[in-house]
C-alpha cells in the first residue's frame, strides 16, 4: 500500500481533495467540523487492498505543524496542495521544507480552488511554484489544476494517483518494526487502542512487542490495516492495534511499538550526533546550549544542543550537531527528523540521525568523531565503512542493527567492500583494515618503546595492551587475537610480548638480579623469604620479577623464591618418593634436604595447590594432576 500525505497552507482545500479522491472525511474531529480546519491527523484509502492508496491529511495551521510533521513522517509520497486564490503562503513553504527535509523523495503538485482564478493568474502561480521547488525532489512533479469545490481537474488527476502504486516502491520491510503512535483511545470490550502508520518491519497477531519509553511488552490482540481485519500489517499500512498485558496509560502518543525487545541501547546513549540543515528562514542561528524541540515520527522532545567543527551555524548553513534531549528518543540511525524552536514554534530546519553517544564528546575528542561527516551522504558503504571505523572488529549479525538499513543492505556493502579490499572478516567479525592497521601500527610503537625502557619485564599486561592502542575493556580480546593471529605478539602467560624481543638487564636492576641469584644458589632449599628479598628497594623488587618471568626462579607460594634447578631437584624428589611407596611424608622432605618444617610445609602447600600431590591424613599421595 502506498501511503501519500497531504501538504500546504491552511484552507487551500486538503482534505476538501482527500474527501472527493476517496469519498472519506478525514476531518473526524468534531472541533475540525465546527471550525471547519484540520487539527489532528486525517486518514483515507483509495483503491482494493493489493493496490490501496492511503491519504494522511495534515493540518495546515501553523498551530498545528508538529501534527504535520507526525502525518509526514511515514509517507510514501507528498501532495502539495497550493490555494489558487492565495498562490504560495508561509505554511505553504514551511510544509515544502519539511517533506524535503524528512527525505520523501517523490510527489506531485494540486493547484485546487481553480474555479477562483482567472487562467493567466493560473499561468503566472504554475511558474511561481516551479521557481520555488526547482533543484528539489519536486523539481519534474506534474501540476494538476483542480477545483475540490466543482470536481474540474479530478479525472486527470485520479488517473495519475491510480498509477502510482505502480511507479513508486512502498516502505521497505527491514525486519525493524515500529509504529509511532500518532492516535490512542479506547474502545469498550476491546481497551486501549493505537494507530499509526507502521514502518520497517511487519506485526502479527499474537507477536509480542514492546512500548517504548514504558519498555513494557504485550502481545498484539488484533491487528486492523486499510480499514479491514487482517493477522499481518505491513510496513507502509495505515495500522490500528490492540494490545493484551500493556496498561492503557503506557500507550502515548508519541510512544513506539515496536519488536525490538530490548531498548537499553537508546538508554545507555542518549546523546544524538545529527546533520543539521537550517533553513534561509530560520529565524535563529545555531550555538551552544541552544535549546531546539527535536521532532521524529509521532516523538516530540525538547533538549540542549553542542556545537562539533563550527562555532555557530547561520540560516542556510549546515553543520553537525550533538543533541541531547530532556528524554531518550527511540529514534535510529538514518532516520530523519525535524528541529523547531520550542518557544515560539518555529521550524528552523532537520537532517539525519548520525549516532547515538552516551554523553556530549569532550572538544579534545572532536578528532574521534571525523567518521560523522562521511555518514551525511546516506549511503549505505560509507554508513557500514564508517561504523568499522569505530571499533576493532564488529560481529556481522550485530553490525548496524539500530539503523535504518536491513540486514540484506549491509551484507551486500559488505560484499562490495571486501571484494574493494576495504574490510575483511576474522573469527566471524568484520574490520575496516585501513583502521586496524593504524591501530597495529600505533601501538607496535607505543609497546616497543615502553618494552625498550624496561628491558627486565616479559612483557604487557592485557590492560597494557588497551592502555597502548586506545582500546576499550570490551575490545581488547578482539585486538589480542589479531596481534597474535598476525605474529605481531605471542602470549607468555598472562603476559603479551612483540615477537622477536628477548628479556634482558641494566643498571641497578641487573645488580639487584645477580646478588638475589647469588643468594638463591648459595641457599638452594633454604632460600631468603621474598619480603627479604624485596627490601632492597625498587630495582630489588623489579629484579625479582624478572627472576621469576624469565625461569631463573620459581616463586612457592607467597614466601619463598626458589632457584629454578633447586625447585626441580625438589619436585624430582617428590615424584621418585611418591612412586617409591605411593606416600609423602614431611619428614622425608627434613631428611633429604636439611630444611626444617618452615620450608617444608610451604613446599608441600605449594606441590597441593599444583594438585601433584594432595594431603591424605598426615602424609601427601598423587594428587590427580601427578602425571601431567
Amino acid at each position: 500500500m502506498l501511503v501519500i500525505g497531504t501538504a500546504g497552507h491552511i484552507d487551500h482545500g486538503k482534505s476538501a481533495i482527500v474527501k472527493r479522491l476517496t469519498g472519506t472525511d478525514p476531518d473526524r474531529l468534531p472541533e475540525e467540523k465546527l471550525r471547519g480546519m484540520t487539527i489532528d491527523l486525517g486518514f483515507a484509502f483509495r483503491g482494493d487492498v493489493e493496490g490501496a492508496i492511503a491519504f494522511v491529511d495534515v493540518p495546515g495551521h501553523e498551530r498545528f505543524v508538529k501534527n504535520m510533521i507526525a502525518g509526514v513522517g511515514g509517507i510514501d509520497a507528498v501532495m502539495l496542495v497550493i490555494g489558487a486564490d492565495d498562490g504560495w503562503m508561509p505554511q505553504s513553504q514551511e510544509h515544502f521544507q519539511i517533506v524535503r527535509l524528512l527525505g520523501i523523495n517523490h510527489g506531485l503538485i494540486v493547484i485546487n480552488k481553480t474555479d477562483l482564478a482567472e487562467q493567466d493568474w493560473l499561468e503566472l502561480l504554475t511558474e511561481d511554484i516551479r521557481e520555488k521547488v526547482a533543484g528539489t525532489f519536486l523539481a519534474e512533479a506534474p501540476i494538476f489544476h483542480v477545483s475540490a469545490q466543482t470536481g474540474d481537474g479530478f479525472e486527470e488527476l485520479e488517473r495519475y494517483l491510480d498509477t502510482l502504486p505502480t511507479r513508486i516502491s512502498a516502505q521497505r520491510d527491514i525486519g525493524k518494526a515500529r509504529l509511532y503512535i500518532d492516535r490512542s483511545f479506547v474502545l469498550t470490550g476491546i481497551g486501549g487502542v493505537v494507530t499509526g502508520t507502521l514502518r520497517g518491519g511487519a506485526l502479527s497477531v499474537g507477536q509480542t512487542v514492546s512500548v517504548w519509553p514504558s519498555g513494557t511488552s504485550g502481545k498484539v490482540r488484533s491487528l486492523r490495516a486499510n480499514n479491514r481485519e487482517v493477522t499481518r500489517a505491513e510496513p507502509g499500512h495505515r495500522t490500528a492495534l490492540t494490545l493484551t498485558g500493556v496498561d492503557k496509560e503506557n500507550l502515548v502518543r508519541g510512544g513506539v511499538i515496536t519488536d525490538r525487545r530490548d531498548q537499553t541501547y537508546f538508554e545507555d546513549r542518549p546523546v544524538l550526533a545529527l546533520s543539521m540543515e537550517l533553513l534561509p528562514e530560520a529565524p535563529v542561528s545555531l550555538s551552544d546550549r541552544r535549546r531546539i524541540l527535536f521532532i521524529t515520527g509521532t516523538s516530540e522532545v525538547e533538549g540542549e544542543i553542542r556545537m562539533y567543527d563550527q562555532k555557530i551555524v547561520k540560516p542556510s548553513q549546515s553543520s553537525i550537531i550533538f543533541f541531547r534531549p530532556d528524554q531518550p528518543v527511540y529514534t535510529l540511525t538514518g532516520d530523519h527528523y525535524i528541529a523547531r524552536l520550542p518557544t515560539p514554534m518555529v521550524t528552523l530546519g532537520g537532517g539525519r540521525v548520525l549516532d547515538h553517544l552516551p554523553r556530549f564528546p569532550y572538544r579534545r575528542e572532536a578528532h574521534r568523531y571525523e567518521y560523522l561527516k562521511s555518514r551525511i551522504t546516506g549511503s549505505d558503504i560509507d554508513l557500514v565503512l564508517s561504523e568499522l571505523s569505530c571499533a576493532i572488529m564488529i560481529p556481522s549479525s550485530t553490525l548496524l542493527e539500530h539503523s535504518t538499513l536491513s540486514h540484506s543492505q549491509v551484507s551486500s556493502a559488505v560484499k562490495q567492500l571486501i571484494k574493494d579490499g576495504l574490510v575483511d572478516r576474522f573469527n566471524d567479525k568484520l574490520f575496516h583494515q585501513t583502521h586496524l592497521e593504524g591501530i597495529t601500527s600505533a601501538f607496535e610503537e607505543q609497546a616497543s618503546v615502553y618494552l625498550k625502557s624496561k628491558p627486565h619485564l616479559k612483557g604487557l599486561t592485557r590492560e597494557q595492551v588497551g592502555q597502548f592502542s586506545s582500546t576499550n575493556t570490551e575490545a581488547v580480546t578482539d585486538l589480542l587475537d589479531w596481534l597474535i593471529h598476525s605474529g605481531k605478539l605471542v602470549k607468555l602467560g598472562d603476559r603479551y610480548n612483540l615477537v622477536g624481543r628477548g628479556m634482558s638487564l641494566k643498571g641497578g636492576i641487573k645488580v639487584a638480579h645477580d646478588k638475589i641469584i647469588t643468594q638463591l644458589k648459595e641457599q638452594p632449599h633454604t632460600p631468603p623469604r621474598l619480603a627479604s628479598l624485596a627490601q632492597g628497594g625498587k630495582d630489588h623488587r623489579d629484579a625479582i620479577k624478572f627472576i621469576i618471568e624469565s625461569g631463573e626462579g620459581y616463586k612457592c607460594g607467597s614466601e619463598f623464591l626458589f632457584f629454578t634447578a633447586a625447585w626441580e631437584e625438589i619436585v624430582t624428589f617428590i615424584k621418585e618418593q611418591l612412586n617409591a611407596t605411593g606416600k609423602l611424608a614431611v619428614s622425608d622432605l627434613k631428611d633429604r634436604f636439611g630444611v626444617s618444617r618452615k620450608f617444608a610445609i610451604p613446599i608441600l602447600e605449594e606441590t597441593d595447590r599444583l594438585r601433584l600431590t594432595t594431603r591424605d591424613g598426615d602424609v601427601r599421595i598423587k594428587g590427580d594432576r601427578y602425571d601431567s
